[in-house]
């Protein structure tokens, strides 16, 4: 898909300009009678906040060309602020577009509303105070609503709350950070191993629940969106991501017994590597997204639902490698035979394969 406005998103744009420049230094209107009487003259055009293409000012190449066509990138500009701000990307950055933005649709409906529109306006403000220390995107989505934005809501909290986690995750490692170690006493390792194992299954279970909420708070696409339960489930996912940061550092910065050690290695990045699939989820919904607009406009073969997986799985081997360790601690005479047998099977079966589906619903509007 092409990253360009369609017709729809710069009639929609100008229209919330009400014609007007929102260069505030500006402020020109820019429509116009026409020496023809059945038409008119407009010097008015949508300009791409991110460029929209390589080499395009302010080109963000991180973003899709969904996102870059769609009205959350746009601006209404006359034609020569529009060149202006093309001249000059650093003093023309994109922070400082969507600053005009937002400045102008509050001259337009304060100063040119009526009072029903300086209402909702004043409403709007309220909603947007939760929002109000978040990238400037999460809040034009939630303004502007572009098509299907329950899912590019969700994709852009989702990488505001964890980015900084998944590069957390990744830094943990590859060793690039240490913490006060703690020490496990000979006595205490077999319980500690234990009470480690048995863990690991209560740390699946959230990112299920997590997930299925969060493919419900998308409700029906552009109907039913529910943008307080989609705040608060991302902000869920990111306290549960830190969590299972804390645990694989419980597990990096314990020093164990030598005899104790091998088992505890396997354990090791067992849960983060895991979780780091779900660093995809934003642009697994950023590619709905492009499928949802496609079928909706070519509706004759749109499939009833879309599915991503998410695969949580162990290494091949570990429950072999783990009962081979267990063996050995045995031999040690660290552990009995019977607790051997009794331990070793109360908790790494249940973390063979766990399968997570996000559904998503496309209806056809």
């Amino acid at each position: 898909m092409a990253p360009d406005f369609s017709k729809n998103t710069i009639d929609t744009i100008a229209k919330r300009a009400s014609y007007i420049c929102s260069n505030p230094d500006c402020r020109k209107n820019t429509i116009g009678p026409n020496s023809d009487i059945r038409k008119s003259t407009s010097i008015g055009e949508a300009a791409h906040i991110y460029g929209a293409r390589k080499k395009s000012k302010r080109f963000n190449p991180k973003m899709t060309d969904i996102t870059r066509s769609e009205i959350t990138n746009a601006i209404w500009l006359c034609r020569n602020c529009h060149k202006l701000i093309d001249t000059d990307e650093i003093k023309y950055s994109s922070k400082l577009l969507y600053q005009w933005r937002e400045k102008h649709e509050e001259y337009v409906a304060l100063t040119l509303g009526n009072t029903t529109e300086k209402i909702n306006y004043e409403n709007l403000n309220e909603t947007l105070k939760e929002f109000n220390n978040y990238p400037i995107i999460i809040k034009r989505i939630i303004i502007d609503k572009p098509d299907f934005w329950g899912y590019r809501l969700t994709a852009e909290l989702m990488r505001f709350f964890n980015d900084p986690i998944f590069r957390k995750l990744q830094d943990l490692e590859d060793g690039l950070y240490i913490k006060e170690p703690e020490h496990i006493s000979m006595d205490k390792a077999f319980n500690w191993t234990h009470d480690l194992l048995n863990e690991m299954p209560r740390l699946v279970d959230p990112a299920i629940q997590l997930l299925e909420r969060l493919s419900m708070s998308w409700g029906q696409p552009n109907k039913d969106v529910n943008l307080n339960e989609i705040h608060h489930i991302t902000k869920l996912i990111s306290d549960y991501l830190k969590y299972v940061i804390s645990f694989e550092e419980k597990i990096r910065f314990t020093i164990v017994p030598d005899e104790y050690v091998k088992i505890v290695t396997l354990f090791s990045n067992l849960i983060g590597s895991q979780v780091k699939k779900m660093a995809e989820i934003p642009n697994q919904l950023d590619e709905i997204v492009k499928l949802s607009i496609f079928y909706d406009e070519n509706p004759e073969n749109a499939p009833d639902k879309f599915e991503r997986e998410i695969i949580f799985e162990t290494p091949e081997g570990l429950e072999n490698d783990f009962n081979k360790e267990l063996k050995y601690l045995s031999r040690k005479g660290l552990i009995g035979d019977q607790n051997t047998e009794k331990k070793s099977n109360s908790g790494c079966g249940y973390f063979i394969l766990i399968v997570l589906i996000i559904v998503v619903i496309f209806a056809l509007i």
